[in-house]
């Protein structure tokens, strides 16, 4: 996730100011049932680039006993909910970054899925605001609040293997609580930068404190964003930009669609008086980033790297998994986050190794999920190992040297927890990034690189638009090698 300024810590990681701002206009909701056609403008996708078809959303892993309030993941057991498999949804909502003090918003999201078991009751993770309608394939139906869970009731019982369409239409001020996953936040959602800018920050459980879903990377799907904001604003979110309208009452709505399965807690959401840059990577990979005016420069130094880095890192993984890419600036909290197609680069983090870090989280973390958020390692560890090794790429000695001196003090620290047993409130600490880096150091010196980077291809071929277990991505490099890798896990990983 996160990359904090704090040393070496998270994916990038958020350091948010108070959150506050209040609506443009109540947001347009899609009738139950619209399923718009896929656009994509010449703008975003270039005919160099052909990307992968997306592959179907990936059904989440079921418990032996279905369980209607959880995902089944004993490290997160309060997140994400059983029983259905959502394949897309279409949040709706009306933002305001100038009007800060009465931090309301008004949303609805539109949920689409298909019920993996009969359901009497369908549980949603979603925390705050006033319900002012929910219906059901466009009924009324009951509903009611169970701690951090919204429960529809259906009427009669689905069956497994019928779709439904949730729509929820909601407002109110987010609630601020602090996560126990990230202690280094006062909350996790939305955040709003004194009337400047607004965006989205939910890894690891903070996409429940703005819109209802199924909380948990084992539920993946598809997003459409439809964003009013006042005149003059940009709406930035994942996938590309379909349509810009222009409304009444001197304002905008922004239409973005992506298309490719992703994790409730990539999902974002920017606003602010940006400017647009538009390129392509060598291999034809659309390219669009935003930037604030004043940073415009500086952020363009750094946006001459992406093109080439990301290439390079198609040939070791294998080819980018997504329709576009690009990196969008956020204002005052010391973080940068991996959203699927579209990073947040924080204003003070606009650098080489948070670029490529979250660019290596494409892949390890939004193409390939974890199956249980007590496997951090694997995100945060292989991102950060290679934020260290693209500098030294051409350099093998350099990097070698470098990475003695990092595996050296890894060793010397004392009580340092196991990685597959890390505390919560270490979630996104010293273990997951620089003891997990270090980890991916020498599983590659005892695969070699052949085995090592085949290894890597083959879990993304096996794994991609899902989400893959530590002992999943041990069998895979244990195939890879010809080896046994139990003595190398026992012994850095953990068991």
């Amino acid at each position: 996730m996160l990359f904090l300024v704090l040393g070496m810590l998270a994916c990038q990681a958020s350091i948010p100011a108070t959150p506050e701002a209040t609506v443009a206009e109540a947001p347009t909701v899609l009738p139950t049932g619209t399923n718009p056609p896929t656009v994509i403008p010449p703008t975003d996708i270039s005919p160099a680039h052909q990307a992968a078809a997306p592959p179907p959303t990936i059904a989440p892993t079921q418990v032996s006993e279905i369980v209607l309030d959880s995902a089944g993941d004993p490290y997160t057991p309060e997140l994400g909910n059983g029983g259905y498999d959502v394949q897309r949804y279409t949040l709706a909502l009306a933002l305001n970054p100038e009007n800060t003090a009465l931090y309301q918003m008004k949303a609805s999201t539109l949920i689409e899925a298909v019920a993996t078991h009969p359901l009497n009751e369908i549980w949603l993770d979603f925390i705050g605001f006033e319900i002012s309608e929910l219906l059901l394939d466009g009924e009324n139906v009951h509903y009611q609040r169970s701690g951090d869970k919204l429960v529809a009731v259906p009427p009669v019982p689905i069956l497994a293997g019928d779709t439904f369409k949730l729509s929820i239409t909601y407002d109110g001020r987010p609630e601020i609580r602090q996560s126990p996953y990230a202690p280094f936040e006062d909350h996790l959602g939305f955040f709003y930068s004194g009337g400047e800018n607004l965006y989205v920050l939910a890894e690891p459980d903070g996409a429940r404190f703005w819109f209802p879903c199924n909380d948990h990377p084992i539920d993946k799907a598809t997003f459409r964003f439809e964003i009013i904001v006042p005149e003059g604003y940009t709406a930035v979110a994942n996938g590309v930009l379909l349509e810009q309208q222009t409304l009444e009452k001197s304002s905008e709505r922004f239409i973005w669609e992506h298309n490719y399965p992703m994790a409730t807690y990539l999902a974002m959401v920017a606003v602010g008086r940006y400017v647009r840059m538009d390129a392509v990577s060598p291999s034809g990979i659309p390219l669009r980033h935003y930037a604030f005016p004043n940073y415009h420069h500086k952020f363009d130094v750094q946006m001459e790297i992406v093109g080439e880095a990301l290439d390079w890192m198609s040939e070791l993984f294998g080819p980018y998994p997504f329709e576009s890419f690009g990196y969008v600036s956020v204002v005052d909290h010391g973080v940068s986050m991996e959203t699927q197609t579209m990073v947040l680069l924080d204003t003070r983090m606009i650098d080489q190794e948070t670029i490529i870090h979250e660019m290596t989280h494409m892949w390890f973390g939004d193409w390939v999920s974890l199956a249980s958020w007590g496997e951090m390692w694997r995100n945060e560890g292989f991102a950060t190992y290679f934020q260290w090794y693209y500098p030294y790429r051409d350099d093998p000695e350099g990097f070698e040297r470098i990475m003695r001196l990092r595996t050296q003090d890894v060793l010397g620290q004392p009580n340092l927890e196991s990685l597959s047993n890390l505390s919560p409130p270490n979630l996104f600490g010293y273990e997951a990034y620089i003891k997990g880096g270090v980890a991916v150091h020498a599983l590659r010196k005892q695969m070699g690189d052949e085995a090592f980077f085949a290894g890597l291809r083959r879990y993304f071929e096996l794994y991609g638009g899902g989400v893959a277990s530590d002992s999943e991505f041990k069998a895979v490099m244990e195939a890879a090698a010809g080896i046994s890798l139990d003595g190398f896990f026992a012994a850095w990983i953990g068991e």
